[in-house]
Formats: structure tokens, sequence, C-alpha cells
């Protein structure tokens, strides 16, 4: 009897010592996760925390941690350990199980911690990547919300106790804040970013404003100048005739009066022009529409039916390849186009019929075009002030025109975010504009 009595105490006291040793361990691995969870600064840290230094430490085989997408309701795993978990912070065959689906989704809805000791009699059961018996899930909660929920399953029946239970919702309750402070300070960063991407975008837009607003001041300059030289000669034609027939009115003859109001009418016709030229420069800036795919083989031909007449009399020829579809309006490109092609169809040497040829090239994102023409050219110190409103670098009486076709063209090239210029040898070498389009990008 005594010997039977000391084999029930050692018993007892083995088991004691067992159930101390578990104890002490799980205060171990609770004590070193703790310390571990001051170290983790994001969601993703915190969350492979639990499955590393609490689940991989207690010798469990497997292990899932869920997290709550609240828009979706739906519960998707986001880190584990055992074979759904084969290298580093990887998970093969990621689930996401609905909001009160399957005991997951259960223990979700519910906020109540299960231990289940045979899954193959609870309908709820959801396969995964293999069948096991036991099954441990535990809420995450956060102010009396479930923010996730921490799964572990085991092949075994009636392999989770109390004690795991217990220790799993400790470690789900130490979690839960910190998940909470690492989600506020990701969407305190995602925030900045935010706000520093608008702050960019804003001051992006003000660098351009300024741009332009340089570039309007520029324009307003040369309007000034304009107007102070180029409108004010058909002003003073249109008074002096006029003045001439009113101080003469008794003793001018009729021829003579008709002649006076011709000029005067015919000065009136130039500044209603330049007027015009003026208004149209304008309304380049106003054109403030989303760009579209323009293709510049339609634009071409447009033009080259608008300019049909002066083309067939003055024998000229337009070649260029197929051309690109661009990012752009093409009213304004068609008005370039047209631009150019009359420009060059005016200038052309005498006894030479106009030839002209479009070239281009992609070099990175750009489309680089090249415009030749065999025309009279121009002397290379006019390159920069040719593109300048009212330039003329020809006699008014040789060719009509009142400076503006090719500060247009320059307008309307950088409405569309390129640029342009000009080349030629000399005189009597003809001339090639350079610019660049971009592609469509939408």
């Amino acid at each position: 009897m005594e010997e039977h009595s000391d084999n029930q105490s050692n018993t007892a006291l083995q088991h004691q010592l067992a159930f101390l040793r578990k104890k002490e361990r799980h205060l171990t691995i609770i004590n070193n996760f703790a310390t571990s969870l001051l170290r983790q600064n994001t969601v993703e840290e915190i969350i492979w925390s639990i499955t590393t230094n609490v689940i991989a430490k207690l010798g469990f085989v497997d292990c899932v941690v869920y997290l709550l997408d609240e828009d979706r309701q739906v519960l998707v795993q986001k880190a584990a350990h055992g074979e759904k978990n084969p290298a580093a912070h990887e998970i093969i065959n990621c689930l996401e199980i609905p909001f009160g689906k399957g005991i997951v989704g259960y223990v979700a809805q519910s906020g109540k911690s299960i231990i289940i000791k045979d899954t193959s009699t609870d309908s709820r059961y959801i396969f995964d990547d293999a069948l096991r018996f036991s099954e441990l899930a535990v809420p995450i909660i956060l102010d009396g919300k479930v923010i996730g929920v921490i799964d572990s399953e085991h092949p075994e029946r009636n392999f989770f106790t109390n004690d795991d239970l217990y220790l799993l919702e400790t470690v789900a309750a130490m979690s839960a804040s910190r998940i909470s402070h690492a989600q506020a300070q990701e969407k305190l960063h995602q925030y900045r970013l935010k706000l520093e991407e608008l702050v960019e975008s804003r001051t992006s837009k003000l660098r351009r404003l300024v741009l332009d607003l340089r570039r309007s001041n520029k324009d307003l300059e040369q309007y000034a100048h304009a107007a102070s030289h180029d409108l004010k000669e058909p002003v003073r034609t249109i008074a002096s005739f006029l003045s001439l027939i009113k101080r003469r009115k008794e003793h001018i003859p009729k021829e003579e009066t008709e002649e006076y109001l011709d000029f005067a009418i015919d000065a009136a016709r130039r500044m209603e022009q330049l007027l015009n030229g003026l208004l149209d420069y304008a309304k380049i800036s106003d054109t403030n529409h989303d760009l579209t795919a323009v293709d510049l083989n339609s634009v071409l031909e447009n033009v080259k039916r608008n300019l049909s007449v002066v083309i067939a009399d003055t024998q000229a020829t337009i070649c260029y390849p197929y051309l690109p579809i661009v990012a752009g309006f093409e009213t304004l490109l068609a008005q370039f186009f047209q631009n150019l092609i009359a420009n060059a169809i005016k200038f052309h040497r005498p006894n030479h019929a106009p030839s002209i040829s479009l070239t281009f090239t992609k070099i990175g994102e750009l489309y680089h075009f090249k415009f030749q023409d065999n025309g009279i050219g121009i002397e290379p110190q006019y390159a920069d002030s040719i593109f300048k409103l009212f330039t003329r670098l020809n006699n008014k009486e040789d060719f009509e025109g009142n400076g503006l076709g090719l500060s247009l063209c320059r307008r309307i090239i950088e409405k569309h975010g390129g640029e342009i210029s000009v080349n030629s040898k000399g005189l009597g070498y003809g001339t090639t504009f350079s610019f660049s389009l971009h592609p469509p990008t939408f």
C-alpha cells in the first residue's frame, strides 16, 4: 500500500512539475513575444512575429494569421507557419474567407475563441492545404471590434488544450493594440505621401503657371511693340488720307478722292489682318480641352485640300512617309502644318517649284520631325528671332503677310509640350524646321 501511495505521489509530482514547466515555457514565450513587439513597427512585422516567436516556439505544426478587410468583409491570410509558409514571409495559395463563413469566419463574427476537437464532425471546417483534425481559433479584438483571427490546426484529434487557448488569447490581446498602432502609423504615412504628392503637384502647377505668366508677359511686351509700330502704320495711313480728303474736299478731283479712299481701305484691311492674327495667337492658350489621338496623315490630307489651289498654281510637291498618331489638338495641328506649308510655298525661289519633305524619328518617348523646303532660306543670325510676333525678314512689297505665321507655329508646338527650332545655311539654301510631339499615352 505504501509503495502504491508513493507511486501515486511521484506521478502527481511529475504532473505538477510538467505543468509548471509548461507554464514557465508559456510565460517565457509571452515575455519574448512582448519584447519582440517593441521592435515591430509595421502590421506585417507584428503578424509574422506571432508565427515565428509564438507558434514556432510552441511547436505547433500549423498556424495562419488572418486580418479583416472591412471594405470587402473577408478575412485574408497575412502570415503563416507550417506548410503554408515555404520560405521567408511567403504564403502559398493565399486563402480569403468571407466574414461569418467557416470556423475562422464564425470566430470573427462572434468574437469568441473556439477549440474544435475533431474537425471531421464540424460542417464549418474549410479545407485549405491539408486536412487536420484539431483546430484552435482566437479573435484579435480591439475596442470590442474583431480585426483578425489567429487560427492553428493540428493533424491529431483533441490536440489543443485550454492552456493553449489562454496563451493565444493573451498573444491576440497583446497584438491588437500594437496592430492598431501600426495601422494608424501606416495610414499616417500614406496620408503624408499623398500630401507630399499633392504639394508636389500643386508646386509643379505653380511652376508651369509662372512659366506661362512669364511667356504671357513676354508676349504682351511683343504685343505692345506691335501696337506701337505695326498697328500704328495702317492707322496713320487711314488718318492721313482721310485728312487729305477733308482738307481738299472742295477742290479734289473725284478720281483722286477714290484713290485716297482705296489707300485708306487697304490700310484698314491690313489692320484687320493684324488684329485677326493676334486674336488667333491669343486663342491658342484658351484650348484647354483634353488631348486626343490625332492621325497626322489625315491632318496633312486635309491641309493639302485646303491649299490645293496654290499647290497646283506653284506645282509644289509635298513628300512624307506614313506618319504616326500623336497626342494633340487636331485643329491646332492642322493650323500648324498649314502655316508651315503655306510659308514654304510663299517663300519659294523664283523659277523653282516648291519642294517640301516631312520626315520623323522616334527617340525615347518623343517623335522628332524635320520639315524641309527648297525655298529662299534665312540667314543663320535670324534663327531665334523668326518666331517672334510680327517678325518679317523680307520686304513687305515682295511678300504679303503680317509676320504672325511662325509665332503661331511656335505657340502651337509649345501648347503640345514640344519644342521647335529652325535651321538654314543661308539665303538660297532652303529652310529646315525641327519640332517634337508626344505619342498618345491614354
